[in-house]
């Protein structure tokens, strides 16, 4: 489900066989009780939660699990750190496990899970993701080129990064679930 048009036909395409429904959080195009799971990935921070609350558990069955997921940069590590410092990479989610204590009346206690895995990319990737991030897009051209410097500074100079052809980038996945009551 996805409520941008143009978003949803991105989902289509990359899901074939599958039905991309328009529709939000807070007005989900279900019937009753018909899903056993609703997974949101990044998006929960944009919910209106009092009322998405509400119409996820209206379409959850008795028992059936709901897991917003956050995938964060794992900023613990120094050089992710000092990349995020450098690149304005603000942690959109804050910290889940204090920000979001329930789901309402609806739902059991929350349950957390944390997962680590990381992609591996060359510096030229590396530079090329933070180029897609909005603080990179609207920033005026010569602080652009500041950034990119300081970037290619860190990957050429940094111990665990220096002469590298590639750089795992460690991540966290932290899980949210509760069962509707």
């Amino acid at each position: 489900m996805e409520p941008d048009p143009a978003m949803r036909a991105q989902l289509a395409a990359a899901t074939p066989g599958l039905t991309a429904l328009a529709g939000g959080a807070e007005s989900v195009p279900l019937p009753d009780e018909v899903a056993d799971a609703v997974v949101v990935g990044q998006a929960y921070h944009w919910f209106v939660r009092e009322l998405a609350h509400i119409e996820i558990a209206r379409v959850l069955r008795p028992g059936g699990t709901f897991a917003p997921i956050w995938n964060m940069r794992d900023d613990r590590v120094d050089w992710v750190a000092e990349l995020g410092r450098i690149a304005h990479l603000g942690d959109n989610a804050g910290n889940v496990i204090e920000r979001y204590t329930d789901f309402g009346p609806a739902f059991e206690p929350i349950e957390l899970g944390e997962f680590y895995h990381h992609t591996t990319l060359t510096p030229d990737d590396i530079v090329a993701m933070l180029h897609t991030r909005s603080y990179w897009l609207t920033a005026p051209a010569e602080r652009r080129a500041t950034i990119d410097q300081e970037l290619r500074e860190l990957l050429a100079t940094h111990p665990e990064l220096a002469g590298r052809e590639t750089v795992e980038l460690p991540y966290r996945t932290m899980v949210l679930r509760a069962r509707r009551r």
